[in-house]
């Protein structure tokens, strides 16, 4: 004969459920918070047992479950260490308990005295527990079946329908949130620790309305405080730099066209302090069931380091070793930038005499000079122009923009900055530095325009002021000549020079 948990129990099983929840909520840890809820229920119930199982897989003949949390009365209840209950597999050939396991996925509860039940797999393995009476109820958390609470009583026989039933419902609600913040908490820290190690931000865009959501280590990289109500991603987008902002365009409506499902690009991005970022974006489109594009996440990752690194190795590339000036690789990496789009003058310039330097100091002190006159020619140049140094004593100077006259007056300039000037070079062992007086010659030409290729205009123009270079040598040198492309004359003829300037 069943006994009936009575309403008087009521007021008892209340502050059970007041007690244990506010254990959950102050546990460092939400399982030990869990601990301590079932000992309330279990110490207010009178039950031999109250105990957790966790599903791992329902499969459509077995469910595979794990018994993760146990409250027992005395000792004798205890079933948490027993192998049998370790990962354990329970068939579903059964058709009560298949029934009971398809009506807790779905939510129901059950409230079963093992002496009202037929006789059949699930009574006998009730049976063999001791169990008298039994109540589950399945922990639902987003609506997904994770687990199931029950309550054996190894002593009485009786119902927990009413306030004790009301009660293990409640229990695993305070359960299924606690799962639910440990799950929020978990990605946070894992989301947290992902972007401080990757040194990124998350973001995501709705495109239904177009909202905008930022973590806050994305608003530090982009130099905004933590508590900012709305960073302008869609406006500091808009303000990438053109070639990028083009770029990214592309691939966005790539993915929105469902040609490719996901982005990477390096882009530059304003900082809310001023001044410009690398970035990484890194986006990719979620979809509905139809296909229709939700919304586009990714993260931003600082790449600031990266690219300084890819600079200097650039310019160690590009460079010449000894004075600093571009190689002929940094001169064809210069060309390939500015020389497309614009008209550019060529000069070729050499020191005279130079192996006279050499032969009378030595090769340091002409390695000095090579230094100190590279540093002199730079400062009577505009940053955006440059410098090369061919090999030995040449150069070659690359000037934007500027017409003939201009660029002859260039050169001058550049010629008098070394002639009026001497060196003076610090030899090794020498107390005091010596003076070296020395000139330059240069021959001036212009790039060829057209749509030829840039290597064949190089190289026209690298002849051109080959060409005005000896002219200037032959004439005495300490001088300048210009190739007759300067003054506009087509193409150029091929060694025609004018007059010394």
């Amino acid at each position: 004969m069943t006994t009936v948990a009575s309403a008087s129990h009521e007021s008892l099983y209340l502050a059970a459920l007041s007690v244990g929840s506010r254990a959950m909520m102050q546990a460092d840890n939400w399982a030990d918070g869990v601990d301590r809820l079932l000992a309330e229920i279990g110490r207010a119930t009178g039950a031999s047992r109250v105990w957790v199982f966790q599903l791992l897989e329902l499969q459509p003949q077995a469910v595979l479950q794990d018994y993760v949390f146990e409250w027992a009365a005395a000792p004798a209840y205890r079933q948490l260490m027993q192998r049998r209950f370790r990962f354990f597999r329970s068939g579903l050939e059964d058709p009560v308990y298949r029934r009971l396991v398809e009506e807790r996925r779905d939510g129901g509860c059950h409230d079963l005295c093992v002496s009202d039940m037929a006789d059949g797999p699930l009574r006998r393995h009730l049976e063999s527990q001791d169990i008298l009476s039994m109540a589950t109820v399945p922990i639902m958390v987003h609506g997904e079946w994770w687990g199931t609470l029950g309550i054996d009583d190894c002593r009485r026989a009786i119902s927990w329908k009413g306030p004790g039933l009301d009660l293990l419902i409640a229990t695993a609600e305070l359960i299924a949130a606690a799962i639910y913040r440990h799950r929020l908490t978990s990605r946070s820290r894992q989301v947290e620790l992902f972007q401080r190690v990757a040194n990124c931000g998350v973001w995501e865009v709705a495109l239904t309305n177009g909202h905008v959501w930022c973590s806050e280590a994305l608003k530090a990289q982009l130099g905004y405080p933590a508590t900012y109500p709305r960073v302008p991603l869609r406006r500091m987008l808009a303000r990438l730099w053109r070639e990028d902002r083009h770029q990214l365009w592309q691939q966005v409506r790539a993915c929105l066209a469902g040609r490719q499902s996901h982005c990477r690009l390096d882009v530059r991005m304003p900082l809310y302090a001023g001044g410009t970022g690398w970035f990484e974006i890194v986006a990719e489109i979620q979809r509905d069931e139809a296909g229709r594009p939700l919304s586009m996440a990714g993260i931003l990752i600082d790449i600031h380091r990266r690219k300084r690194d890819e600079e200097r190795s650039r310019r160690a590339a590009e460079s010449d070793a000894l004075t600093g000036a571009l190689n002929r690789r940094g001169l064809m990496r210069w060309l390939e930038a500015h020389a497309r789009r614009e008209s550019v003058h060529l000069m070729l310039l050499d020191i005279d005499h130079f192996k006279a330097v050499n032969d009378r100091y030595g090769h340091a002190a002409g390695d000095a000079l090579l230094c100190q006159l590279s540093r002199r020619l730079h400062g009577e140049l505009r940053e955006d122009d440059a410098l090369v140094r061919l090999g030995g004593e040449e150069f070659a100077l690359l000037i934007r923009s500027g017409d003939g006259e201009r660029m002859l007056a260039l050169a001058e300039r550049l010629r008098g900055a070394v002639v009026d000037r001497p060196f003076r070079l610090q030899l090794p062992g020498a107390p005091e530095p010596v003076t070296v007086a020395v000139s330059i010659s240069l021959g001036v030409a212009r790039m060829p325009p057209g749509t030829t290729d840039l290597e064949t205009r190089q190289a026209l123009a690298l002849v051109w002021a080959d060409e005005a270079l000896y002219a200037a040598k032959q004439a005495g040198r300490n001088r300048t000549r210009r190739h007759a492309s300067v003054t506009g004359a087509g193409n150029g003829a091929l060694g025609s020079c004018a007059t010394e300037r």
